[in-house]
């Protein structure tokens, strides 16, 4: 999927719009080589939205799909970080993000006193 058309990233800019915020460059690159079947790793300091440039690739991705899937259905995120603390808030944000894009997506968070069920 080419991100370079017009537009391509107009979901998640109207959604950062609504909160008085706008996209950095580095996220929307992010999102754009994510679409376009890249890979890489992402260094930049704390605070300044790695999660949004790193989540926003595959929330535009299943925009792109369609219709948004039933409760239940579609990709689960899992979030990996040693800190309980940013994974609890980082697991509401990326909750409260995709619900509202309008996608019912389960996020899952572990941490290394979760059961050896939800481990696997």
């Amino acid at each position: 999927m080419s991100a370079m058309r017009r537009g391509w990233d107009a979901p998640l800019a109207a959604w950062f719009a609504a909160r008085g915020w706008k996209p950095a460059p580095f996220q929307r690159e992010t999102w754009r080589r994510y679409l376009d079947g890249e890979s890489g790793l992402l260094h930049t300091p704390t605070g300044s939205g790695k999660t949004l440039a790193a989540f926003g690739g595959p929330l535009l991705e299943a925009l792109a799909g369609g219709a948004p899937m039933a409760p239940g259905e579609g990709p689960r995120v899992l979030w990996v970080t040693p800190l309980r603390a940013l994974a609890a808030d980082t697991t509401r944000a990326l909750t409260q993000t995709a619900a509202d894009m309008g996608l019912a997506w389960t996020v899952a968070l572990r941490t290394g006193d979760a059961s050896a069920r939800d481990k696997r």
